[in-house]
């Protein structure tokens, strides 16, 4: 990704209702600001087809039956885990979104941004797994399937001319009692299930010679750093990985705009004492930074001056290094597209 928009599509929630879908008109203006859309939804979705054709789920009533002690980061708080898991998998469950759906959204969108932009480029994405994190590796089988029917939907000549990639749109690797993390064995995805989920999508992307896209976030105080700097130093599991400082929506991360410019000129994820995870950067993953912003920055002084904190942090660094804008629901982006084009074309 050189300079993408990040594009909200598809359910919004869990009721059935949808992200508000910009006129052709809207869709220019967005267009007019950045060349290169990335398509994600927000919803985890639950069913799909198998190889065979199949109709299969992710979750059931019986899914955490089959979650035991080993499974997890803390075999005392299996209990509790299925306790905060239950009430999650009741909501997917209930919703039972067919990740064809998705697809069909997407696929739709890609079309009408073709028939107004003949050089745009566009990503897809996989969902993320509803914060069930110990279970997300139940849910590569979901995402390898969405890769093959994006490429199947839109045709050969959309997917070779104009899809860059798919985006992995989980945005860090948890770890706590939820799952574990061991540092000593990369070759064997750190023994955790989320990057076992990420390996395999990425086998299936990078078989279509395309690109596999993450956007995690830098948080030092929850250590959600270390476990991805981890990843994108030690692995080529992601050929690119644009890094969120998250400032603009929580104001104690306002250091990770300054860990964050560090790690992409360096291009390897830095710890806060400046010291390189994971020793040394072995891996070709090539290191950007996400543009944040949403409607607050309309009603509330103090989200100005952090938007203008990342202007000041990474106007050098745009289209140097792969550069990705955030701009919440796409109402909201339409209405910021004046200054999200100001900040990717100058």
């Amino acid at each position: 990704m050189k300079k993408g928009l990040l594009l909200y599509t598809g359910y919004w929630g869990y009721s059935g209702n949808k992200y508000y879908n910009p006129t052709d008109e809207e869709l220019k203006m967005l267009l007019s600001a950045s060349k290169e859309i990335l398509l994600i939804p927000i919803a985890a979705f639950n069913r799909y087809r198998d190889e065979s054709g199949n109709e299969k789920q992710v979750l059931d009533e019986h899914t955490l039956d089959g979650l035991t002690a080993d499974m997890v980061g803390d075999p005392n708080m299996l209990e509790t885990i299925k306790s905060e898991y239950a009430p999650r998998i009741e909501t997917y469950t209930k919703a039972n979104f067919h990740i064809d759906d998705f697809v069909e959204d997407a696929a739709d969108y890609a079309r009408r941004l073709i028939a107004l932009e003949p050089s745009v480029k566009l990503w897809f994405s996989v969902p993320h797994e509803g914060c069930l994190h110990a279970l997300t590796y139940h849910f590569s089988d979901l995402w390898v399937y969405a890769v093959r029917r994006f490429k199947e939907v839109v045709g050969q000549e959309i997917w070779d001319k104009h899809v860059s990639g798919v985006y992995f749109a989980l945005e860090d690797i948890v770890t706590a009692y939820y799952t574990k993390f061991d540092t000593s064995c990369p070759e064997e995805d750190f023994h955790n299930p989320i990057v076992r989920a990420m390996h395999k999508v990425s086998d299936e992307v990078h078989k279509y010679g395309k690109e596999f896209l993450w956007i995690p976030y830098y948080d030092a105080a929850a250590s959600s750093h270390v476990n991805l700097g981890h990843v994108l130093n030690r692995t080529d599991i992601f050929d690119t990985a644009i890094i969120q400082p998250s400032y603009f929506f929580h104001e104690v991360r306002k250091p990770g705009l300054e860990m964050v410019r560090r790690s992409v000129e360096q291009q390897q994820v830095i710890d806060t004492d400046g010291s390189v995870i994971g020793g040394e950067k072995t891996s070709k993953t090539v290191l950007g930074f996400e543009m944040e912003i949403d409607s607050q920055f309309f009603d509330k002084e103090d989200y100005h001056e952090r938007y203008f904190a990342y202007e000041e942090a990474f106007g050098h660094l745009v289209g140097k290094y792969p550069t990705a804008y955030y701009a919440g629901c796409p109402d909201t982006a339409v209405k910021l597209y004046e200054l999200m084009g100001n900040f990717l074309n100058g």
